[in-house]
């Protein structure tokens, strides 16, 4: 492990919320955005998640990889209408060695940050509408805040309007310079929440997203998301024994980084990757939860582009490799 300070920081800071009084929320699975948004879900209370993933790589086709990320959000403030919160996010990602990428003579950078803080703010009308805004700055970079080229901006509005007993609209307005697409331009969104099938199916179908989350069974549980092109998350799970539940998931996504001195300020570095694994999670007391896959890694790449498309642009290939992940989950309800 080549940064164990970073392990220890975030363990030591989950350690000490866990002395803050109060008590764990019914989790359950864990949920995406725009379904929390779709239930009228404002921040119930602090929450801090940890994970790190382990890539050993092979012997002259890919390197070794390590990853850590650690993402916090604390409520400050909450009444029967408005609920205020701060949020934060640390990572990184550690290569054995650097990476070329063929044809522009550039390679990875061994170490890549992400450091990033902001604040959430909330409000339920009496009408049963609902207003939300967020706004995040910070750098994902080789060396962050290295120059105004390296900071990241989000912000996200969002609006939710009731339709029925328990559907409703949804309408979103996001910013982002680090967006995997349509990059650095307002985006707006809209989609329509739904319950069917006695609570048993919940979706929000929509633009630029989809999000379903299906209970066939007490016991089983299956979950799919899409965001824009080149983002999917799929997950099929069932439970085991008491509070044990087994599962296997398909992941595709991305990750962006504005690396410093880069000639043209529009690229990004990006790796794009495949995963397969199977996983056991369970929540634990005090509000803990924790979460061991692992699987497979495949279709790996590194490349340089304005965008997470990778179709005629130079790529520096990785072949498959193992992973293993551990992820540990702090929830508290404000009551």
């Amino acid at each position: 492990m080549r940064h164990p300070w970073i392990t220890a920081a975030a363990l030591g800071s989950i350690c000490l919320r866990l002395s803050a009084p109060g008590h764990a929320e019914d989790r359950g699975q864990d949920r995406e955005p725009p379904l929390m948004m779709g239930e009228g879900a404002a921040p119930v209370g602090d929450s801090i998640d940890y994970q790190g993933i382990d890539s050993p790589g092979r012997s002259g086709a890919s390197p070794t990889m390590l990853e850590q990320r650690e993402t916090g959000r604390f409520v400050i403030r909450k009444t029967a209408s408005d609920t205020w919160s701060l949020s934060e996010r640390f990572g990184h990602l550690g290569i054995g060695e650097p990476i070329a990428i063929p044809q522009i003579n550039t390679a990875t950078p061994e170490d890549l940050w992400s450091i990033e803080g902001g604040g959430g703010y909330n409000h339920l009308f009496s009408t049963g509408r609902q207003f939300g805004l967020n706004f995040n700055v910070g750098s994902d970079s080789d060396h962050p805040f290295y120059s105004i080229h390296e900071t990241v901006l989000r912000a996200t509005a969002n609006y939710r309007v009731p339709s029925g007993d328990h559907n409703a609209w949804l309408f979103f307005l996001n910013y982002s310079n680090n967006r995997h697409f349509f990059n650095g331009i307002p985006l707006p969104g809209v989609g329509y929440y739904f319950q069917a099938y006695d609570h048993r199916l919940q979706g929000v179908v929509g633009f630029p997203f989809v999000a379903l989350r299906y209970k066939p069974a007490p016991d089983w549980n299956a979950q799919l998301s899409i965001f824009g092109p080149r983002n999917v998350n799929a997950e099929v799970g069932r439970k085991i024994y008491g509070p044990l539940r087994a599962y296997t998931a398909f992941q595709w996504g991305s990750q962006e980084w504005l690396i410093a001195d880069r000639q043209d300020y529009s690229n990004r570095l990006v790796f794009d990757r495949k995963r397969a694994a199977l996983g056991l999670r369970a929540n634990l007391p005090y509000g803990l939860a924790l979460d061991v896959s692992g699987g497979r890694q495949f279709d790996q790449r590194f490349f340089v582009n304005n965008s997470s498309s990778y179709r005629d642009v130079p790529t520096a290939g990785l072949a498959p490799t193992w992973f293993v992940q551990t992820k540990l989950s702090y929830r508290i309800a404000i009551p």
